[in-house]
């Protein structure tokens, strides 16, 4: 079992990977001194496989316990899904001496733990990730929210866990669908480093989908340390390293939108960097090699992303929603070399329009 350290300002707290590890959790709960009361959120898919082993272990320490069990997609990050976990703590009569711990993908890490920093001004929380993309991204940096109207994490909070459990063994049954959005979020990685990550990624990355476990805990663990990086230096955003995550991501979420959360993210954000690599190429902040490059890992991935038609006005509109706007300007994360990443970048209409247009007509 390996360990990354996210050292942040409100909290130091360890991310362990490794597989087949989930039955630590008991131990772990004890080392760090954690509340047997446990009120857990789980996805139902999750539940559905592996119920019965996680009940068995929850069970075998919790002095009293709750399994709320949500149907895991976007449209649960909102206020009725937090009414509804907030109605259960509350008739099940959970205090502040609370362990709540999410197990599922990024919507159910999200909205729980929003729910967990504002139930009772904040109670114990953990992070369990099944799927690629949260053991990657969303279970760490603490980062919690819901979608509001048409803007996607509109409302939430910083909120760090406890710790997080990152069991490879649960990526194992994930459908091909599901670890290829997880991908998305790993290539995003491989740009922020230097060029090793990206040439190990472009060399194995058909291990992922013949669901290699030492394929999975090297990219998790490599992914970890990345942003736990990151996110120690700049928890809330304020110095701007921690937007350097939000390369591809402008784009990205604008497409998530406009598919009515059709398109995953993962699979958005692959996009996302496809149309990033292009304004910073159309910018000139890279050149035509440097393009044709970087662009040949997402582009493995083309045939799976399933990005429909889009109309590059609405897309357009989408993206004067981004939370990284300032000052009603749309403001770009863009690429300079491996490394060497620009945040805050401004560019006119002309040229998102250019780089949407070249993204469709790469992708769609």
């Amino acid at each position: 079992m390996k360990k990354v350290i996210v050292n942040t300002a409100s909290n130091r707290y360890p991310v362990f990977i490794g597989s087949n590890i989930f039955k630590e959790l008991p131990g772990l709960i004890k080392k760090y001194s954690l509340p047997k009361r446990v009120f857990v959120i789980l996805d139902k898919n999750v539940e559905r496989i592996y119920g019965p082993s996680i009940k068995k272990i929850i069970n075998g320490f919790a002095d009293k316990k709750y399994f709320l069990v949500l149907s895991a997609s976007e449209r649960i990050k909102s206020f009725k899904t937090l009414e509804q976990i907030f109605t259960r703590l509350y008739e099940e009569k959970f205090g502040r001496d609370t362990l709540l711990i999410s197990i599922g993908g990024g919507t159910i890490s999200d909205v729980a733990g929003f729910a967990a920093s504002t139930y009772m001004r904040g109670i114990s929380l953990i992070h369990i990730p099944t799927t690629l993309l949260s053991a990657v991204d969303s279970s760490i940096g603490g980062k919690t929210g819901i979608n509001f109207n048409e803007a996607k994490n509109l409302i939430g909070s910083f909120y760090q866990p406890s710790f997080v459990l990152i069991d490879t063994n649960f990526l194992k049954s994930l459908p091909e669908e599901e670890l290829i959005s997880g991908f998305g979020e790993v290539i995003k990685y491989s740009y922020l480093t230097d060029s090793v990550l990206y040439s190990k990624l472009l060399t194995d990355y058909d291990s992922l989908l013949n669901r290699n476990l030492k394929f999975f805990d090297t990219i998790v663990y490599d992914s970890v340390k990345i942003k736990s990086a990151v996110v120690s230096e700049d928890e809330f955003e304020i110095s701007g390293l921690r937007k350097i995550l939000n390369f591809g991501h402008t784009f990205a979420h604008a497409f998530e939108s406009n598919s009515a959360y059709r398109i995953s993210h993962g699979r958005a954000v692959i996009a996302g960097v496809v149309s990033a690599l292009s304004i910073s190429f159309k910018m000139g902040l890279i050149n035509e090699k440097q393009l044709n490059y970087m662009l040949e890992l997402p582009l493995k991935f083309k045939s799976h992303i399933h990005l429909k038609k889009f109309n590059e006005k609405e897309v357009f509109r989408l993206m004067n929603y981004d939370k990284k706007n300032r000052e009603g300007k749309i403001k770009f994360v863009l690429i300079k070399n491996f490394g060497e990443i620009l945040i805050d970048v401004e560019a006119d209409r002309k040229l998102i329009t250019k780089a949407l247009k070249r993204t469709k007509k790469i992708l769609v």
